[in-house]
């Protein structure tokens, strides 16, 4: 095989395995953007909700 083709099947194969990680990553992110958003016209404090399931208060 020549030397292109082995770079490109190796760059599909890091592709494939990282891309589902990077989705995963992608999503949680817009959750928490959502989720501060959310809090933040509550009134709650993001870090104080964090505090709370941390610690369990």
């Amino acid at each position: 095989m020549s030397k292109t083709g082995d770079f490109l099947n190796r760059k599909k194969a890091i592709v494939s395995e990282y891309l589902p990680w990077l989705l995963i990553a992608l999503a949680v992110l817009a959750i928490l953007v959502i989720s501060m958003i959310v809090l933040k016209d509550k009134g709650i404090s993001v870090i104080d909700q964090i505090k709370g399931m941390l610690f369990g208060r």
